[in-house]
């Protein structure tokens, strides 16, 4: 099969200029072709459109949803199913291709009209801070570690160095006490910010936004512990004799050497510990449990640990690749995200919607482009005042 032919017809038929004669050697190239080939004819066209931000495995999951009610459950060869989802994803498409990286998914079976294509414009906007990441060293003496360059900077016996791919390197010395026993470093990332800090031991935490690590002054001496408040994907370097524990409001995750991602903003209804690879132990209240990689453990306010066996890791990891990424979740829980990066002062729901929505946004967007965004695929409409967000309809 000629690819580049295959391309060109697709993405004429996606412009609406494909004659019919195209149209029916389109179908003849479809037949036998499988859906992670699907799929990447689907990714290379957003890519020559300029459209990198939309997920094409997100919209692969709604083109195939749309058909489930249609064809049994059974997996059967794309080119039985193109004629059905041809049309499912031509409309996509032209969301993802004119900038609104989300998909809305249906009420009582009843499909949502799309708004037009037009970028609406709040009367406000919240502009992403322009700070850095902070450090409080454990004697109280703070830094901005945007002054952190190419020149290490010394400071009692600790060593700060900016690595070419941002990482703050830490290293401090195992001879001398400079900080009581009981003191501790706190590293902060605020809202619109994330760090990725390298312990000495060479372990890597990579801190999301609005949220911050504590670093006992004796790490790596004595014993590896870290506090967590807010969200952060570790990378943890074996090291069999000192184990590593991450605290996290009532629960605690005890490691060798392994990655895993944790969440514990107050906004969250519980720790959410994700493991990626090796073994992590969650503990709660004289409760444990040890968890495998592609499960996720939550602890709850109540010390209640539940286990997840069906974790999608592309929505858990997002934010380390820089996207907000939805699937079937509510415009309540799309707001509580979204405030964990943008620094909305609140949010105000004048009318309340059972619409699910499933897509994936940049964060690098403005918060104004984001909701114009979701206004352009249901009946929400949006208002910034004063650094709150308004929803109605």
């Amino acid at each position: 099969m000629d690819k580049n032919r295959l391309q060109l017809l697709f993405d004429k038929y996606l412009n609406g200029t494909l004659t019919e004669a195209e149209e029916r050697e389109l179908d003849v190239m479809m037949e036998g072709m499988e859906e992670t080939e699907f799929s990447d004819l689907v990714d290379r066209s957003l890519e020559l459109n300029g459209n990198s931000a939309f997920q094409q495995d997100i919209l692969f999951e709604c083109i195939i949803s749309r058909t489930e009610d249609l064809e049994p459950v059974v997996r059967i060869p794309l080119y039985r199913r193109w004629k059905q989802l041809r049309q499912v994803a031509a409309v996509i498409l032209l969301v993802g291709l004119v900038g609104i990286v989300g998909y809305q998914l249906w009420n009582d079976g009843e499909e949502k009209g799309l708004a037009e294509s037009t970028v609406l414009q709040l009367s406000t906007d919240i502009e992403l801070p322009k700070d850095d990441a902070l450090i409080t060293l454990a004697d109280g003496k703070r830094l901005s570690l945007a002054d952190v360059g190419q020149d290490t900077l010394h400071y009692k016996g600790l060593a700060l160095l900016r690595r070419g791919d941002g990482t703050i390197i830490m290293q401090q010395s195992q001879n001398s006490d400079f900080f009581q026993a009981n003191e501790k470093h706190r590293f902060v990332a605020p809202k619109g910010v994330t760090l990725r800090l390298m312990l000495p031991d060479a372990s890597v935490v990579n801190l999301n936004s609005d949220s911050q690590v504590e670093i006992s002054s004796l790490f790596g001496k004595k014993q590896r512990e870290v506090t967590l408040s807010g969200e952060a994907f570790f990378e943890v370097a074996h090291d069999k004799a000192l184990p590593f524990v991450v605290h996290a409001k009532n629960a605690a995750v005890t490691v060798l050497g392994t990655q895993f991602n944790m969440s514990a903003y107050k906004a969250d209804k519980g720790v959410a510990t994700t493991l990626v690879s090796g073994s992590v132990q969650v503990d709660a209240a004289q409760r444990q449990v040890r968890i495998k990689p592609g499960q996720q453990a939550m602890v709850s306010h109540s010390a209640v640990i539940e286990l997840n066996e069906r974790v999608d890791m592309g929505q858990v990891l997002a934010w380390k690749e820089g996207y907000f990424r939805f699937k079937e979740e509510s415009i309540k829980n799309i707001m509580t995200d979204l405030a964990k990066w943008y620094p909305i002062a609140g949010v105000e729901f004048k009318a309340g919607s059972t619409d699910l929505f499933t897509g994936s946004f940049k964060r690098s967007k403005k918060l104004s482009e984001v909701l114009a965004n979701i206004e352009q695929v249901s009946d929400l409409r949006f208002d910034i005042q004063e650094g709150r967000v308004v929803v109605m309809k």
